[in-house]
């Protein structure tokens, strides 16, 4: 079966506090995400490296539990099954990650922002890896990550690393 895919990215405006802070939306399977990786500064989050210039074009590395407090009211961290009906929509593990990368036909535009283990950053330009809100056991929880080789994979990790986020709309 043929999908039709419609492209539509908008400029939102969210106030966090008493700061408004602007990103742009995308929609993809009837769900608006975030079209660009959050940058809120919350505890438990920071820039890669902790230059800010990193921080404003990969957005800010989030522990788990930061990540679960950090999308601004009506929206949220998408859970593992809402990561999933996603990477489905857009063509499966083997084809998401191009999919979801900038320059494709739906927005997402998603940037390899590495990781960090609070102490240490790495693979900036080279893995894009996104909590999701759902916790794997005590210690850990679901993750997504996005490979130089466009693929897109679900695995859980340590919920004190630090990655990306993306939020999505409340229904």
């Amino acid at each position: 079966m043929k999908k039709n895919l419609v492209l539509l990215v908008l400029i939102s405006s969210v106030v966090f506090g008493a700061k408004a802070q602007h990103f742009k939306t995308t929609t993809i399977n009837g769900k608006v995400w975030m079209a660009e990786n959050l940058n809120m500064v919350i505890p438990g989050s920071s820039e890669y490296n902790f230059d800010p210039e990193l921080g404003r074009k990969y957005g800010r590395l989030y522990t788990w539990d930061a990540a679960k407090k950090a999308c601004p009211s009506g929206w949220h961290l998408p859970t593992e099954q809402e990561w999933d009906q996603m990477i489905d929509y857009v063509g499966g593990e083997g084809k998401a990650g191009k999919q979801l990368k900038p320059g494709s036909s739906f927005g997402f535009n998603a940037l390899l922002g590495g990781l960090t283990d609070v102490s240490n950053f790495r693979l900036i330009g080279y893995y894009g890896t996104f909590w999701s809100a759902s916790g794997y056991d005590q210690d850990h929880a679901w993750y997504f990550f996005i490979t130089p080789s466009d693929f897109i994979t679900k695995t859980y990790f340590r919920k004190t690393y630090g990655f990306s986020v993306r939020c999505i709309k409340n229904d």
